[in-house]
């Protein structure tokens, strides 16, 4: 365990860094993920047996898109996710033949599972035409015939590219609910990224949500460059004027050889002023009838559309099952139940051409993965369970027979101690400032697991190097 030593001075020394949110990978860092081979056989058969087991489970589904439309600066200033440039629609529906392949490869898996939800993201998923958004929600329901009342069906675009044709399509075909990745409201400021939405395209993209009964989700950035408190206020008082009822309200991530990050960085609110907006923003959406659903999920109760969306974390703790699809989808299984190496985070390729090779062959596209230990799991949910600003500790007793305030009792007692967190014997949950820090937060709980991957990853280098000049030898 930590020291309280530690632990101060852990954070003393980041709270001055930017945040960066870990909702992609969850634990751990992709870095480490050094497992070429993912047996997706082995991971079959655990499905089968955890079905057998606990009867029908809950499952996520992803599917990715890798194209989006060009723009300057390329990938919209600041985007690290990988992508490829839009080519037209001919080579999109080429790749969706090879999506619909993937997924017959998992039919044996997927069965007697419930689909609990699903995103269809990228890239840019309303690139389509509409008579695709049909096929989406075909192939969805042939890989689940069982779909959760419940479950909240979305699909990702940007406001420029939806139509009503499109728009049509999307809510005949089954999905209930669209997110908009709009960024900023705010024309100049967006220009920034080379991104050609106006307010037009945004208004009339929620009028026809609205008329064809789907809810509709919009993601504001904060802490984007020459951005100012006053600036994404008018953006949030802009959006509630237009009664939408789930916000997506973060900070931007900066890094990569972005736009951004090479030649806008002076540009950026300081770490300080970042901090300044997320309390200006949740307050101002508090003080209007906004629930804060997680560190970045903000919902006013009343929509009639509205399911209850959870963008990036679960709030089931005995079992996590994503599958994802398509070029660049990341897939994770896992349960407390399954032998330590069993559980596991996977991404599919992240070349396009190898992704359809893997394809055309036959084979999962998989490109390298990690297997979890009991630990990992557990970090992995606490990463997800602190993105929705409460641990339970209930269910953590439940599912793992610990009781995790024990595990990490210096953490927690410090958090509290600084006002970020309170302690009761049912849950821990971040206060004040503490939602703003949550992914600090995870990477400092994850530190000695951390330790031990770079010295396992540092060994494996040297045995690398130390067998290289044998290699040569040999020859």
């Amino acid at each position: 365990m930590l020291s309280t030593d530690y632990v101060n001075s852990y954070l003393d020394s980041h709270l001055g860094e930017r945040q960066v949110n870990k909702i992609q990978h969850g634990f751990p860092s992709p870095r480490f993920w050094n497992e070429l081979s993912v047996p997706l056989e082995e991971i079959g058969e655990d499905r089968r047996r955890l079905r057998d087991e606990h009867g029908k489970s809950p499952v996520f589904l992803y599917v990715g898109v890798p194209y989006c439309i060009q723009t300057d600066p390329g990938k919209c200033g600041y985007c690290l996710f990988p992508v490829e440039e839009f080519q037209g629609n001919a080579a999109l529906e080429n790749y969706y033949g090879y999506v619909e392949r993937e997924a017959e490869m998992y039919r044996e898996q997927m069965k007697d599972s419930v689909l609990a939800g699903a995103y269809f993201g990228g890239g840019t998923s309303n690139l389509y035409k509409a008579p695709v958004y049909h096929r989406l929600m075909d192939m969805t329901r042939r890989l689940f015939p069982e779909i959760s009342e419940a479950a909240d069906l979305t699909l990702e675009g940007i406001p420029q590219l939806f139509s009503r044709e499109k728009m049509q399509a999307i809510a005949d075909s089954g999905f209930n609910r669209i997110s908009m990745g709009i960024q900023q409201v705010n024309e100049r400021l967006n220009s920034l990224s080379g991104r050609k939405q106006t307010t037009k395209h945004v208004i009339q993209s929620l009028e026809w949500a609205r008329e064809l009964g789907l809810a509709a989700n919009v993601d504001l950035i904060f802490g984007w460059p020459q951005q100012t408190v006053d600036t994404m206020l008018e953006d949030l008082e802009t959006l509630v004027s237009w009664d939408v009822y789930d916000i997506t309200h973060y900070e931007l991530n900066v890094g990569g050889p972005t736009d951004f990050a090479l030649n806008r960085f002076h540009e950026l609110p300081s770490t300080l002023a970042n901090l300044e907006m997320y309390r200006a923003g949740r307050d101002f959406l508090l003080d209007r009838g906004y629930e804060q659903l997680s560190t970045y999920n903000f919902r006013r109760p009343g929509d009639p559309a509205a399911r209850d969306f959870r963008e990036g974390y679960t709030t089931r703790f005995d079992h996590l099952d994503t599958l994802g699809l398509g070029y660049a989808a990341i897939t994770f299984f896992g349960n407390p139940s399954l032998p330590s190496g069993r559980s596991w985070s996977f991404i599919n390729q992240r070349s396009l051409p190898q992704y359809k090779a893997a394809v055309d062959n036959g084979r999962f596209p998989a490109e390298r993965g990690f297997r979890h230990t009991p630990e990992d799991f557990l970090l992995m949910l606490l990463f997800r369970s602190l993105i929705s600003t409460e641990v339970d500790r209930t269910q953590y007793r439940t599912a793992f027979g610990i009781d995790v305030y024990e595990k990490f009792a210096t953490i927690w007692d410090v958090l509290a101690g600084r006002g970020y967190a309170e302690i009761t014997p049912e849950r821990i949950r971040l206060v004040g400032d503490g939602p703003f820090y949550a992914p600090m937060f995870s990477t400092l709980i994850a530190e000695e697991r951390y330790r031990e991957l770079r010295e396992e990853a540092a060994q494996r280098k040297k045995e690398s190097r130390l067998a290289a000049p044998a290699s040569r030898s040999d020859r």
